[in-house]
Order: C-alpha cells, then structure tokens, then sequence
C-alpha cells in the first residue's frame, strides 16, 4: 500500500468513525486504537477494527472493486 492509498483509507475510516484522518492515524501508530474505535459500536467501526488489526484483510478490502472505485475517484490513485 503506498502513502496515497493509505491517506484515502484512513479518510475513510475516521469519516466513518468521526474523527480525523491524523487522530486515527497516530492511534494506529501507538498500537493503540480502543479509544478510537471504541466511540462507536456501529458494523463499520466493527469492520473497521477487524481490517486494521488483519493485514490479509486490508489488502482484500483495498483490492475490492468498490476500493478501486473510490481511489479513481479521489484523483486516480494506483
């Protein structure tokens, strides 16, 4: 995943859990996503928590069509 690919999937993630790509980012970076995560128990924060904590299921969620879709549709990301 390269930096470009990762700034969409953390905006989307923090949209979804309403906060900010950077506050999300930084608890990732700790290890440390709970608090994040936790303000939330909707399927996507859900979702979100397994595909942060699952390597193998990020990479199926960013080469997913609909992945694809919203990096074409934030500036054609590859």
């Amino acid at each position: 995943m390269n930096e470009a690919q990762l700034q969409a999937l953390l905006k989307l993630a923090a949209d979804h859990l309403n906060t900010t790509p950077d506050a999300l980012r930084a608890a990732a970076e700790k290890g440390d996503l709970s608090h994040v995560t936790g303000q939330t128990n909707s399927p996507q924060a859900e979702q979100i928590r397994k595909v942060l904590n699952d390597p193998e299921a990020a990479r199926k969620m960013l080469s997913s069509p609909a992945a694809k879709k919203l990096f074409d549709a934030l500036g054609g990301i590859k």
